[in-house]
């Protein structure tokens, strides 16, 4: 006879569409099998004799690696799964995270906001209706949670949102903020409640952040907010807006962001929408961009790569896994990468806006589709929000469907690759069509910049501090999902 429990934190989970899933204790992983695979899964209570002899070839080997990676222990036959580990199935669709703006309000007044945070009416929810919230997503297995806004912190209940979490075993995972109200008692009270997320905060460039940003301070308090950070060993991300008078200073802000512990920096051109698209005189365009990137990588490799970087959708250096991606390429590019989801990160997580609403993504809130989406976490369930809507029709989309809706695309040799690019950037701020094409990615391929890139991965792939030539063909995280 011989018996097997699962390890504590590991949990038998399903959901609408996948019934069969091993919950890991890291929120970031759950792992999906079919129903052959599972049986032997489902078997791991301590109670089931499982005699090897009996299990299909297949079986043996999910046996096998659950056996090495301690996740499957033996067992005496006397030992029972905890309550938590048990199987449970979850009434939606499957979701790993939620974006989540607990506020349209911010205390800065930033040129750019695609939100127009500066000019929002709105109220922020009560601490009942957040709550519920709350409740919505620990009912469907949703664990971890990123925080954003306008300014998180303006809102009266973040520290009561905090501990509904707690009670819930939700997993704070990032805090978006600009930094103003990042101090030692924020930390303080974060650290009391067991928490230690991510913090990304926007940095738009030395001598330009306050001029961007609104704030006579800006600067100062992001920078004040990085190095306090860094002294309490949190792991912190950034975003840089490129436009006509910072682009060419990349490379000293990339170094100056080094020295201020910063992990990630994430480089986009700002986007003609909300505030900005009325600053016209200040834009750069993406082709601009991408030239000046060129120009800058043999520093920045040279450099060590200080932090790894996305710059824009041309080109990702990861110093992590010591990869090139091209950020723009969302597909394989071989047959077949037409039944892949039209967006990944879509597919796997959510946004939640101000009011309550579920969307396929932040950038579509306030804009011209945000009414198709009748879908208020408040007015409905989100168990039946993710069982069926228009929104999890959107979430669904398979990629061939976006390329066959738009004609330009089906003779285009970039199709797999590209597969329409974004379909938020496709919408735009007034287009309703979520199918429609992303000119800034259409742009990138058929103004050479794709073929730029692959050259350019083959120059720089070896050039890893501390690598040994490991590299990876540049992928996103469509083709992971």
């Amino acid at each position: 006879m011989a018996y097997y429990i699962l390890n504590k934190g590991f949990g038998l989970r399903g959901w609408k569409g996948l019934p069969f899933a091993l919950r890991y204790p890291d929120p970031r992983f759950t792992n999906f099998y079919d129903k052959e695979s599972y049986r032997v899964v489902y078997a791991l209570d301590g109670r089931h004799d499982i005699d090897e002899a009996d299990l299909t070839e297949k079986q043996k080997t999910v046996l096998e690696q659950l056996k090495k990676l301690n996740i499957a222990l033996p067992s005496d036959g006397t030992e029972r799964l905890e309550p938590y580990q048990e199987y449970h199935t979850y009434p939606g669709t499957y979701k790993k995270s939620v974006q989540w703006s607990i506020t349209g309000r911010c205390n800065y007044h930033c040129r750019h906001c695609f939100m127009s945070a500066p000019d929002y009416k709105g109220k922020d929810l009560s601490l009942k209706d957040s709550l519920r919230i709350l409740d919505q997503l620990a009912e469907n297995g949703v664990r971890l949670i990123s925080i954003t806004g306008g300014e998180p912190f303006v809102n009266p209940h973040f520290y009561d949102i905090l501990d509904g979490m707690v009670e819930r075993n939700l997993i704070l995972e990032t805090l978006y903020s600009n930094g103003k109200l990042v101090d030692e008692h924020l930390l303080e009270e974060l650290e009391k409640r067991g928490m230690h997320p991510s913090f990304h905060m926007s940095f738009d460039g030395l001598g330009w952040h306050d001029w961007l940003r609104g704030e006579d301070d800006a600067e100062e308090e992001v920078i004040r907010a990085f190095r306090l950070l860094k002294e309490r060993g949190y792991s912190t991300s950034s975003s840089m807006c490129l436009h006509k008078h910072n682009v060419h200073d990349i490379g000293k802000n990339i170094s100056f962001l080094a020295e201020l512990g910063l992990q990630h920096l994430k480089m986009n051109v700002a986007s003609p929408a909300g505030r900005w698209k009325n600053e016209t005189e200040h834009f750069i365009t993406e082709d601009e961009a991408n030239q000046v990137i060129i120009d800058y990588l043999p520093e920045y490799v040279a450099s060590g790569m200080p932090v790894s970087a996305q710059f824009c959708s041309f080109l990702d250096f990861s110093k992590e896994t010591r990869t090139i991606r091209i950020p723009a390429r969302k597909y394989s590019g071989q047959p077949g990468a037409e039944n892949t989801f039209a967006c990944g990160v879509v597919k796997q997580s959510m946004y939640i806006s101000p009011a309550g609403k579920v969307l396929p993504c932040m950038t579509l809130g306030q804009t011209a589709i945000d009414p198709q989406f009748d879908t208020s976490i408040l007015e409905k369930d989100l168990g039946e929000i993710l069982s069926g809507s228009h929104y999890l029709d959107m979430c669904n989309l398979k990629m061939g469907a976006v390329i066959e809706h738009n004609e330009k695309c089906h003779d285009c040799r970039y199709k797999l690759a590209c597969g329409a690019g974004c379909r938020a950037a496709g919408c735009g701020e007034t287009g309703t069509d979520y199918m429609a094409i992303d000119p800034n990615c259409c742009d990138f391929y058929l103004h050479g910049w794709y073929d730029k890139a692959l050259e350019l991965i083959e120059t720089y792939k070896d050039s890893f501090p501390s690598s040994e030539g490991k590299n990876a063909e540049p992928v996103s995280e469509t083709d992971l999902c």
